[in-house]
């Protein structure tokens, strides 16, 4: 299954790259558009492409800028993403094309497939996005940037999208900062530069035994000792597979920089993609929700605490639903690709 492409910006012609599980058997079916997260292409979400279909869905799985396939960034992009530019006109101006294209690609996916529309009751059809860790700011750029996309554009998705749906986000993806706790390799500046990013790709993988999650108590999290009971995800993935998913070039050094000098602007999208009022107009029919697994890195669950008390000030009349499935990492959909679906699937409702 090769990589297609998508314009999704006709006049400088920038384009994202995707792999398609196809429609299923029915005729009324909801598509699921997922963004990957750091490292990881879309590649990462190939098991669960597989069984889409035998679950009445269609998953499509896209790269982002600049992951194969997909345009490169412009110089002048690329400066911004990772020094965060002059200030925060440059930053705002790139977190909204972010958002941008990711919403177009959306709309021009919809046209292209003729995907069948959401039903009146808004149990079937339609369209569910899906960003997973630090691909989560994408989903929530692009329905936080809706007001200012083109009338035509704004209505056909606000009348296709059905669900929003944050996969282990860490909060520094949603600008909401890291806790004093917070460990990974990428920031352990006691490691040669060169094997940050690989370290992080295979510690990222393990399992984790955290305390009662149930306190909501950062300090009972294991944030830098991985579980003895479980063996990392990336250690039983084939070869040849992770070669392909795996990326540890400038392309996936662009992440890191990005979410550092974005915080103010990822905190402003997060809040008006999940509270803000004109956005909820936008969007009717979008359930918003949060979802993490019990043995997940620390930070997936130091995000959606952190959600969850930025809720609680800044909230907006539709409640986040937050979900925790039991005995998954940060790779569920590789895993447990079935069980992964399901939990999304519940999710979209």
């Amino acid at each position: 299954m090769g990589f297609q492409t998508l314009i999704v910006n006709a006049s400088t012609g920038v384009e994202l790259s995707f792999i398609d599980s196809g429609p299923p058997a029915q005729d009324v079916y909801t598509t699921i558009i997922a963004v990957h997260g750091m490292i990881f292409t879309n590649l990462v979400f190939q098991k669960v492409l597989d069984i889409a279909p035998s679950k009445g869905v269609r998953f499509v799985a896209l790269n982002r800028r600049p992951f194969p396939g997909s345009t490169p960034f412009t110089p002048e992009e690329l400066d911004v993403t990772l020094t965060g530019g002059t200030g925060d006109a440059d930053r705002d101006v790139q977190i909204e094309a972010r958002g941008h294209e990711i919403a177009m690609f959306v709309a021009e996916f919809i046209k292209k497939f003729k995907l069948p529309a959401l039903s009146q009751d808004g149990k079937q059809g339609g369209v569910a996005l899906l960003g997973w860790s630090v691909g989560a700011a994408y989903p929530l750029a692009a329905v936080g940037s809706a007001p200012t996309l083109p009338k035509d554009v704004k209505e056909l998705l606000g009348s296709y999208i059905r669900s929003l749906i944050s996969y282990e986000p860490a909060g520094l993806v949603l600008g909401l900062g890291m806790p004093a706790q917070q460990w990974t390799p990428l920031a352990d500046t006691t490691m040669p530069e060169n094997i940050r990013l690989p370290s992080f790709g295979q510690w990222v993988t393990s399992y984790f035994d955290h305390e009662d999650i149930t306190q909501r108590d950062l300090d009972k999290l294991s944030w830098i000792l991985s579980s003895p009971t479980h063996v990392p995800t990336l250690y039983r993935i084939p070869t040849d597979e992770l070669n392909a998913m795996m990326r540890l070039g400038d392309d996936a050094g662009t992440d890191l920089p990005f979410l550092a000098a974005f915080q103010n602007q990822l905190r402003i999208s997060c809040r008006k993609a999940l509270f803000n009022a004109d956005v909820a107009k936008v969007f009717p029919h979008m359930k918003r929700s949060f979802l993490v697994g019990d043995k997940t890195a620390a930070f997936g669950f130091a995000g959606i605490w952190a959600l969850q008390d930025d809720e609680k000030i800044n909230g907006g009349t539709i409640p986040v639903v937050y979900k925790v499935i039991k005995g998954t990492n940060h790779f569920a959909h590789w895993d447990v690709p079935e069980f992964a679906l399901d939990a999304f699937i519940e999710l979209i409702g």
